[in-house]
């Protein structure tokens, strides 16, 4: 079925953790998992490294696949080819695209067919593309993105009722030191891949609320 991408998870902004497929000139299929930006309802930014073979797939045929899955082990083995044998992905994930030239993964939840309407570098090492969504399709339940921001931001949260609990506990000391060292890795991620999002005004009152119990302590 057809959908928006706003039926599937996506924010304005907000990095969001897909599968990228594309082919090289021959048809030879390849997955990547990358982050994308929704920029907004028709338009999504892709970050690629330009040493990676799905920059120089775009570069080549100026489209690609966005698949969206729960799947961790699709993230795994597509991030990690050296797991799959042969050090290759399976041919059968793969599936002709119907709007653009490109694969898409025949497991995917959601797939989104995208052009790529120009490449603009943004460093000696890294180029922007800029992509507009040609056809969005899920399955009949719609799935969400995954975005880093989520997970992170529960943990922070269950490890912050931790130092709570233990922050006057002269025993526990270095263990809440631990705790505060995640929960403010978990808000640089946060802050990082999900900007001016809910995920980061949660985080924000959050480290104001511990910050309060460190100096009642």
């Amino acid at each position: 079925m057809t959908a928006k991408l706003t039926d599937l998870g996506f924010s304005k902004g907000i990095i969001a953790e897909t599968i990228v497929t594309t082919c090289n000139k021959e048809g030879k299929p390849n997955a990547a998992p990358m982050g994308v930006i929704m920029k907004d309802e028709q338009h999504i930014i892709i970050n690629l490294f330009n040493s990676t073979l799905t920059y120089t797939n775009i570069k080549t045929n100026s489209c690609a696949v966005i698949n969206l899955t729960k799947s961790i082990e699709i993230f795994y083995k597509t991030a990690f080819k050296e797991t799959n044998p042969g050090s290759k992905l399976p041919s059968e994930w793969f599936e002709k695209a119907k709007t653009v030239n490109a694969p898409r993964l025949r497991l995917a939840d959601a797939t989104i067919e995208v052009s790529i309407t120009n490449l603009v570098p943004i460093s000696a090492d890294r180029t922007q593309a800029e992509c507009n969504p040609e056809l969005v399709q899920a399955k009949l339940k719609y799935p969400q993105v995954h975005c880093r921001a989520m997970s992170q931001t529960l943990e922070a949260i269950l490890h912050a009722t931790r130092v709570k609990a233990l922050l006057n506990n002269e025993k526990e000391q270095n263990h809440v030191c631990k705790l505060l060292e995640i929960i403010a890795n978990c808000s640089d991620i946060v802050n990082r891949v999900a900007p001016n999002s809910t995920y980061s005004l949660i985080m924000i009152d959050l480290m104001k609320r511990v910050d309060s119990w460190q100096e009642q302590k």
